[in-house]
């Protein structure tokens, strides 16, 4: 098994239960306990952590470190830093490449003969923001590239231009294959003909405190994670001005199964990654306090099961918001079994906020706020009722469970609100810290002010506890990702910190 589990966790009852043949890994319920950025040691989704030491210990220190300039020659002391060039060749378990302060060019690589370990990862790190690499055009074309390179750290970097910012993938669709430990870090990657941030076949895999803008028309997405890959943290991130969707997971069973002539309904292809099973899945993911926003389209959720979406602010998108679907016709390919809770969802136009099709099923879809607003120039004119603020595929899609959400304006396709669900047909900007009618706002604009109708009305969920800023909720609670109204100071609390950021913190003005 990937992992060790530890007791009779929810996991570990239902790895024995596919063991024994009971149990169908596409029929159970998400992942009910309550997932958090584990400290080194700690569980992840009931399974023994195996992140980046770097990003879960703070106090890892490394064995040496490397000083890079732009100009180094010497013997990489910081009163002689040498080339990076010479620095990558020499890279070993332990080490961390300190990039001086300057504007470098070049692409970097490491490969499976150049990895860190779980005990002493490799950190590729920036000095401070005054450090930017222009990526290469040559070769990948990607800044940083990791071909079967595990247990790498990349933290604080601008990356302009190029196919990719960051590049890391695993060496084969099996489990053995995967990668393993990736950490990508307070890193602005920008203006790249593919991907600011791509992976694939990569578990265990973290991107917080990120910037991805710009992603060209060879691909688009701000972070794309591909190949079934899993255990992985996404979180803290802003993404912007993508020519595709936002973020993207795929995990891809037309590649990942049927190129490795795996059926779709064969359990190699949609089994429990604690099995080691699942190439065409993706699944134990976390998804948190992130911004996403003013793209193409939102957020692509394809084949994945067992993820967290929360406390996330999501649109306004040119074309549609957030799809759970998939690319096949069989059931346990479906995005099912997920949790999505206490996010905002926006939409201004005559498409989607939230959908879910495609066998997308028995998701637990919780105190959201779903908003379809009308604007114009540079003016919110109030609520959009041609909005579809959430679209069900009723043919597929029978057992989803929505409750303590909020539906301002907008209608429905296949789908009418639960019971005791609010539904606002008017909206009012003001509702809003600073509602912006670009899109272009910081996440703080989207706090509630305190006449919004909708303060107090959901329940208090043990699986999301905290608000976006890391606050307590407090019972009844706010739908949403801000549980205080109006204008109050970020505070950090434990589950936020395992690596403070030292660079360009999410939001803040560009």
């Amino acid at each position: 098994m990937r992992g060790q589990q530890t007791g009779f966790s929810p996991l570990g009852i239902m790895a024995l239960l596919l063991a024994l043949g009971i149990a169908s890994s596409a029929t159970g319920a998400p992942y009910d306990g309550l997932v958090t950025v584990p400290q080194r040691g700690a569980t992840f989704f009931g399974t023994t952590e195996r992140f980046n030491r770097y990003y879960t210990d703070s106090s890892y220190v490394p064995d040496r470190i490397l000083h890079v300039s732009p100009e180094g020659s010497g013997d990489g002391s910081r009163a002689s830093p040498m080339s990076v060039d010479s620095a990558f060749s020499q890279a070993r378990a332990g080490d961390e490449l300190l990039f001086l302060d300057g504007q470098y060019q070049g692409c970097w690589e490491l490969d499976d003969s150049q990895s860190g370990t779980y005990d002493k990862p490799i950190v590729i790190k920036a000095q401070s923001p005054a450090v930017s690499i222009d990526c290469c055009n040559s070769g990948r074309a990607t800044c940083f590239n990791l071909e079967g390179a595990n247990y790498i750290a990349i933290d604080g970097f601008r990356l302009n231009g190029g196919s990719y910012g960051v590049r890391a993938v695993g060496l084969d669709y099996t489990a053995a294959g995967h990668q393993k430990g990736i950490a990508i870090l307070n890193t602005e990657a920008g203006d790249q003909y593919k991907d600011p941030f791509f992976t694939g076949q990569s578990d265990w895999l973290v991107l917080d405190g990120n910037i991805g803008h710009g992603g060209g028309d060879g691909d688009g997405h701000g972070i794309y994670l591909s190949n079934g890959g899993d255990w992985a943290i996404v979180r803290n991130n802003e993404l912007y001005d993508n020519s595709n969707s936002d973020f993207q997971i795929n995990a891809d069973p037309e590649g990942t199964c049927a190129g490795d002539d795996i059926p779709y309904d064969d359990p190699r292809c949609h089994g429990s990654a604690l099995e080691q099973l699942g190439q065409g899945i993706s699944e134990f993911i976390l998804v948190e306090g992130n911004y996403f926003h003013n793209s193409d389209t939102g957020p692509n959720l394809t084949s994945t099961r067992n993820l967290v979406l929360r406390n996330n602010i999501i649109g306004p998108y040119t074309r549609h918001g957030t799809s759970f679907w998939q690319e096949t016709e069989v059931p346990q390919l479906g995005s099912s079994d997920n949790r999505i809770e206490h996010n905002l969802f926006i939409g201004n136009n005559n498409r989607h906020v939230l959908q879910t099709i495609a066998y997308s099923d028995r998701n637990q879809i919780r105190n959201n706020i779903l908003l379809g607003a009308s604007i114009s120039g540079d003016r919110v004119m109030g609520s959009n009722p041609d909005t579809v603020l959430v679209e069900v595929d009723q043919a597929t899609v029978t057992s989803n469970a929505f409750s303590g959400n909020v539906y301002i304006g907008g209608r429905f396709d296949g789908f009418s609100p639960s019971p005791g669900e609010l539904r606002l047909k008017s909206f009012d900007a003001g509702w809003f810290n600073r509602f912006p009618p670009d899109g272009m706002g910081r996440p703080e604009d989207y706090r509630p002010v305190g006449n919004a109708p909708f303060l107090d009305t959901a329940p208090l969920l043990p699986t999301t506890p905290t608000d976006m800023e890391g606050r307590p909720r407090r019972a009844p609670v706010n739908p949403g990702p801000w549980e205080y109204a109006g204008q109050l100071r970020a505070i950090i609390t434990p589950s936020q910190s395992a690596r403070p950021a030292p660079g360009k913190a999410m939001g803040q003005p560009r």
